[in-house]
């Protein structure tokens, strides 16, 4: 066989083996692509949002964390919220239920609904965003216990259902239980039901404040069971493990740099970006170590692999060949 022959076959040889490495990088990276956003997904399946507020100095909330463990549920954060007896000072306790509301839909509205208004005013405020939920908490039995404990009225209703104004009376304390519609939609509905739903919620609470300028209100989602049998209920435990980030929707200028000044209500903690706002989370930090211990060392066999197609190894001729030996044969 000729070298030339021998140096082809070999190139050949090194172009299928790198393009199949080639190959083989590309759908690893597209599976390690997957698997972190899954794992991104996982880690805040089965979770809501949990925002409190009060028209007045709440003891309650300015004592409650800023921010959760890993190992808090929405079962015992509101019972930490009722357990003081300064909540019973207030006038009135509003407890909201909304079925399917996720963090992303309270993010997304703009700062001038009445809502996110509410908040940026609220001399006291705790606001959560990604709070594990328990199949077996109730926030009507919840308003029950509440109730019975401040020894108000109770009275419970859902807004789309109601025809004329609460049925609660000036003068008494009353503990009110607002079950809201349903959010299980997705892309532009749900933007637009969320908007409903926050124009009707924002229409119950100004009835009742108008009613209880002092007042007490908690508003939590409720995630919604999916339909198979397997219910994500525990993420991360570890104590060591960031905390779940905060919502933030009082943060936003409203008025002009000292809208909210003024307002001490504890959630925006002073020391710089990090202490402000929740930038590892757990889904970011499993995605970068996945990216810097498998995906870039996949990538780097790959193009290793390319570069050798540029780079051949060296045939060289043998010295005992003789050209014109060879033409003589």
């Amino acid at each position: 066989m000729f070298p030339g022959q021998v140096i082809m076959n070999q190139l050949a040889l090194q172009s299928r083996t790198s393009l199949l490495t080639l190959t083989q990088t590309t759908m690893a990276a597209r599976l390690l692509l997957v698997a972190a956003a899954a794992v991104g997904a996982l880690a805040y399946k089965n979770t809501a949002p949990v925002v409190a507020w009060s028209s007045s100095s709440s003891h309650s909330l300015g004592s409650a964390p800023s921010h959760l463990a890993g190992d808090v549920y929405s079962g015992s954060l509101l019972e930490s919220f009722f357990d003081s007896d300064d909540v019973c000072k207030h006038d009135a306790i509003v407890i909201v239920e909304h079925p399917g509301l996720h963090s992303s839909d309270l993010s997304a509205l703009t700062p001038f609904t009445p809502l996110a208004r509410t908040l940026s005013e609220a001399p006291s405020m705790r606001q959560y965003a990604y709070v594990p939920h328990l199949p077996n908490l109730e926030l009507p039995k919840l308003a029950e216990a509440v109730s019975a404990k401040c020894r108000s009225r109770l009275h419970q209703y859902t807004p789309s259902e109601r025809t004329g104004d609460p049925v609660v009376k000036s003068g008494e304390k009353h503990v009110v239980c607002i079950k809201m519609p349903r959010l299980d939609h997705s892309g532009q509905e749900r933007k637009q039901k969320m908007a409903e739903h926050e124009s009707m919620l924002s229409n119950e609470l100004s009835s009742l404040a108008s009613i209880f300028p002092d007042h007490f209100v908690v508003y939590s989602g409720v995630p919604i069971a999916p339909p198979s049998p397997f219910i994500f209920l525990k993420r991360q435990a570890d104590e060591d493990s960031p905390d779940r980030p905060i919502l933030d929707l009082s943060s936003q200028d409203l008025s002009g740099p000292s809208s909210f000044a003024a307002a001490d209500n504890g959630t925006l903690a002073k020391g710089g970006i990090l202490k402000k706002y929740q930038l590892l989370t757990p889904g970011l930090i499993t995605a970068l170590l996945v990216v810097f211990f498998v995906l870039l060392p996949v990538i780097y066999v790959g193009l290793s692999a390319l570069a050798s197609i540029q780079n051949p190894l060296r045939v060289d001729v043998s010295k005992s060949f003789n050209a014109q030996e060879r033409k003589n044969q």
